[in-house]
């Protein structure tokens, strides 16, 4: 895997014009922004593409995204503008894809794209970055002594330049909440309901399985919101049942479950 250029390769000038030759084939010094703070920790990464391809691409860090450094010379041409922030453990693929990896949870991500018209010698996007990630809050009662879980779905990361997720295996274990049986996952945002929770015994092996997808699609939970609410799921495995609970909702949804 690739490691992502740092702040400072965003600043490579491109050929300077002088005051005779014809501005349009001048660079633009593009400066880009965010609308408001930014709401989490972790790297800016900053993408520039003209005709489909990356022409500008570095990350750095919030404090100089957000103290105006993010200025970049690139070709005088309409642009496509993506920003992903809270960039923390995933990396980058060739560039074009930002993965989650092994055995690691979602970042906290937001990211946004923008257009800009670069038609003068400087030019300035303001971006508003949405959240591309969900908290997952697991409860599982009756969950069988020095038994594990795992959580298993069919997105790995995200493409730079469309902002949509990348499919590929995602397998994580979920981190320990403040009681033996609650946990806490970042989940990337899905393309199916094939989410899984895995029930694991000391050796590894399978003991059960509950398909979180289907139960949070059936509570009627979408995954094309520009901004993804959390989520909260109550399985109780001796009565067979889980409760779906939706951020910001005022219902919570109860379901029968196959163990």
């Amino acid at each position: 895997m690739d490691k992502i250029l740092r702040f400072f390769l965003l600043l490579l000038p491109l050929c300077s014009c002088s005051v005779k030759e014809d501005r349009g084939l001048c660079p633009c010094e593009l400066t880009v922004r965010s609308s408001e703070p930014l709401k989490t920790e972790g790297d800016v990464l900053v993408s520039v593409i003209q005709d489909g391809s990356v022409v500008r691409q570095g990350m750095m860090s919030r404090m100089d995204f957000e103290s105006g450094n993010c200025v970049l010379t690139v070709p005088r041409r309409p642009s496509v503008v993506t920003v992903f922030t809270g960039i923390t453990d995933m990396n980058t693929v060739s560039g074009r894809r930002l993965d989650i990896l092994s055995d690691h949870e979602c970042d906290e991500l937001y990211s946004c794209s923008a257009t800009a018209e670069l038609s003068a010698d400087t030019g300035e996007c303001v971006v508003t970055p949405h959240k591309n990630y969900a908290r997952l809050h697991l409860a599982v009662l009756g969950l069988p002594e020095n038994s594990d879980l795992k959580v298993s779905g069919p997105v790995k990361g995200y493409d730079l330049l469309s902002l949509v997720p990348c499919e590929g295996m995602f397998l994580c274990g979920p981190r320990p909440d403040d009681t033996a049986s609650n946990w806490l996952l970042r989940l990337p945002r899905q393309v199916d309901d094939s989410l899984s929770m895995e029930i694991l015994n000391a050796a590894g092996d399978m003991l059960g399985e509950v398909g979180l997808g289907r139960l949070i699609a059936a509570s009627g939970y979408s995954y094309v919101d520009e901004d993804l609410m959390d989520i909260s799921v109550t399985v109780d495995l001796t009565r067979s049942t889980a409760i779906v609970h939706i951020s910001g909702w005022e219902s919570d949804s109860e379901f029968s479950i196959d163990y």
